[in-house]
């Protein structure tokens, strides 16, 4: 079944005129993925700052309980539905910090915080809002137009999920996805992080650890990086979930980031007399390529650092 959006309905799911007018100018679409290709490629390539700031506009604050008010029915009713964990663990303290830091936020910025709030707490909204802070503005507006893009095809899916495919078919595809992310591992082995890493101080001997790291991803059509999740090396110099447990991973560029500055500054501390007080390596980035064909294998990027050198391989 082919899907047409209209203006109407596209601009409940991305407020901005130029994005919601060529993606209804441009459809009918032969399926879901087609859609989404298409609003990726019109948000990223032609509907410009202008339309990204157009579209942050328009959401709520985070927290805002009136600020849906006066805004069209639908788009209402994503914005409340996407924020409902938010507003259920909102308590009187947490909504004082968001309305402080919400404030903090725009002056600095020029637009609201924005954020893919589906399914999270308001607490962990609020972390993320102190994280973004401490961004440059160019950085902070493409993860916001990252947030956005993220948000309309959730309401993409929301509107036509169900029409691209019919029902039996719509079962097998999430039989399979469910098989290939949660199905045993090798042998029988339980499953873990598709991605894991493992830091060794190569001057002590010994893990690296309370080195704090980030695992990111780039998005194919705007070339951005999105944070996959962020860790601190344990006592064995490991982080272990950077992502869900399972045998299978999105192809595509991958970033480790390593902050060896945070590392070396308390090393130093430990061993005044060996370790510089400026770190000769700041920080240290791994990128590596994960294609379709290996996909379902495990990926262990480890780091070998040192004062004055590290390297890195792929381990098993």
């Amino acid at each position: 079944m082919v899907l047409a959006i209209t203006y109407e309905q596209a601009v409940t799911c991305c407020a901005s005129t130029r994005f919601a007018q060529q993606l209804a100018a441009q459809g009918p679409y032969p399926d879901l993925d087609a859609l989404f290709a298409a609003a990726r490629r019109i948000w990223w390539t032609s509907t410009g700052v202008p339309g990204w700031l157009e579209a942050l506009a328009a959401h709520p604050k985070i927290g805002d309980k009136k600020g849906m008010d006066g805004k069209p029915e639908g788009f209402a009713g994503f914005s409340k539905g996407e924020q409902a964990a938010a507003s259920q663990s909102l308590s009187a303290d947490v909504h004082a910090e968001l309305t402080e830091w919400n404030q903090r936020y725009l002056d600095k910025f020029g637009f609201i915080f924005i954020i893919f709030a589906k399914g999270k707490s308001s607490p962990q909204i609020l972390d993320a809002l102190k994280k973004r802070f401490n961004r440059m503005p160019h950085e902070e507006l493409q993860t916001a137009a990252s947030e956005q893009m993220k948000i309309t095809e959730l309401r993409l899916n929301g509107l036509f999920g169900a029409q691209g495919e019919d029902a039996a078919t719509t079962a097998a595809r999430r039989a399979e996805q469910v098989l290939t992310h949660l199905s045993p591992g090798h042998g029988g082995a339980p499953l873990r992080s598709p991605i894991t890493t493992h830091v060794l101080d190569t001057a002590t001997g010994l893990p690296a650890r309370g080195l704090p790291l980030a695992l990111s991803k780039q998005d194919e059509v705007s070339k951005t990086w999105e944070i996959v999740n962020e860790g601190v090396t344990n006592d064995d110099g490991r982080v272990g979930n950077l992502m869900a447990p399972g045998n299978y991973i999105p192809p595509g560029r991958y970033r480790m980031f390593f902050d060896t500055a945070a590392y070396l500054a308390a090393c130093r501390q430990a061993h005044p007399a060996f370790y510089s007080e400026v770190p000769f390596y700041p920080e240290v980035v791994v990128e590596f390529i994960i294609t379709a064909d290996k996909a379902t294998e495990h990926y262990h990027i480890p780091l070998l650092l040192s004062p004055y050198g590290f390297s890195t391989y792929r381990g098993s």
